[in-house]
């Protein structure tokens, strides 16, 4: 065991023996009985202990709501198995075509009678807020340079991460996007829905039912490359929309990779802490020491699958390798990072105030003109003419 936490370790103990033994000495000057909250048989034999459990069987007897930053061999064991698995998914998902027979089989599922059913249904509640009538995010019938059968791909409604654009959309009664040459088509249809809770529901309801397309929803972000990218952008990616390739599933397919180390570090972070502490936490993932772990593991994905794609651009496929970068791990990454930023900032502000506390009360307790030893020995005398006088 290091010497720097065996003298941690031992000045625990003295310290709360000491507590105790002060608990005791005041219930018996009072006349009280007091139990001690611990046993010193047990806390000594930790004491006396080489053995690296008696951290965490210390911890544990002491209810100490403690976790140890620093990582140990286990920790990054786990980040490995975790950053490994990640980007073997990665690798798969981008890299080849291991998921179109499932995105296949996915598709028969949307054109079975049930989801069709379902689709009609949502397609029913949301027009039902606009009596009858289709979305304004909907194509309708305007002149439009492009294909109406991939509206959705050239629509703003349409796009998840432009969903307040969307909503906008419902309650103005307006459609908004651009055709095949990038040009803004703005075209109103009817009348708007002016509660807005009802608009956020309709837009919800539909985004639902085109969802259930075998098309699906475009890839969230895809428009603003629709609107401010070259026409050979815009070619690109809606001729992979229009085969399927990237929409919105495509997404989810390749959030798995950052799904699956979520699993892993949390389960992982879980278990950690619970032999140290006997205590079962579910959000310990959160905490400062495991953060860097799932920032660390989605990093290392992050750079493999960049590194592929850019030796795979520069060697054969060019910019159209971009639909293989793995955008959601880079967004898993940005986030880990700030919210690691975050908890670090926390804690600095948590220990400041607390040493600013800590200052204030000693300003305001502290004997003016008399130091620390000058303070205990008068406390020490004052103690002995107290002992007299009840001897007396």
């Amino acid at each position: 065991m290091d010497n720097e936490i065996q003298t941690l370790r031992d000045a625990t103990i003295d310290t709360q023996v000491d507590i105790e033994n002060l608990k005791l000495d005041m219930a018996s000057f009072k006349g009280e009985t007091y139990q001690p909250q611990y046993n010193f048989e047990e806390l000594y034999n930790l004491k006396n202990s080489n053995d690296k459990r008696s951290i965490s069987k210390l911890i544990k007897t002491l209810n100490i709501d403690y976790v140890d930053e620093s990582w140990q061999k286990a920790d990054w064991i786990a980040v490995f198995i975790a950053g490994a698995i990640g980007i073997t998914l990665d690798v798969l998902i981008t890299q080849t075509k291991i998921l179109r027979p499932v995105d296949t089989k996915v598709k028969e599922i949307l054109a079975s009678d049930k989801i069709r059913s379902f689709q009609d249904l949502m397609d029913k509640f949301s027009n039902s807020f606009r009596h009858g009538n289709s979305a304004p995010i909907d194509f309708q019938d305007f002149e439009m340079a492009g294909l109406a059968s991939i509206h959705e791909q050239y629509s703003f409604g349409h796009d998840p991460l432009r969903f307040i654009r969307g909503i906008i959309q419902m309650i103005s009664g307006q459609y908004s996007g651009v055709d095949r040459y990038g040009k803004l088509i703005q075209a109103p249809f009817g009348e708007g829905i002016k509660n807005p809770v009802q608009a956020v529901i309709s837009y919800v309801a539909h985004m639902i039912s085109d969802m259930c397309n075998q098309q699906g929803l475009p890839y969230p972000g895809s428009t603003f490359l629709m609107q401010f990218g070259s026409n050979k952008v815009r070619e690109d990616i809606t001729a992979a929309y229009r085969a399927q390739l990237f929409n919105t599933r495509t997404f989810m397919y390749q959030s798995l990779p950052s799904l699956f180390m979520s699993i892993i570090i949390h389960s992982w972070a879980i278990y950690d802490n619970y032999t140290h502490t006997g205590k079962i936490k579910m959000k310990i993932g959160n905490d400062l020491k495991y953060q860097p772990m799932l920032l660390v593991s989605n990093a290392m994905v992050m750079t493999a699958n960049l590194s592929i794609n850019a030796v795979r651009g520069i060697v054969a496929e060019g910019p159209r390798v971009l639909f293989r970068v793995d955008y959601p791990v880079i967004a898993n990454t940005v986030k880990h990072s700030i919210k690691y930023l975050l908890n670090v900032n926390k804690r600095i502000n948590m220990t400041g105030k607390e040493i600013q506390e800590l200052y204030e009360r000693s300003e305001r307790e502290k004997l003016e003109n008399h130091s620390i030893d000058e303070y205990s020995s008068q406390f020490d005398k004052e103690y002995e003419e107290f002992v007299k006088g009840m001897e007396a």
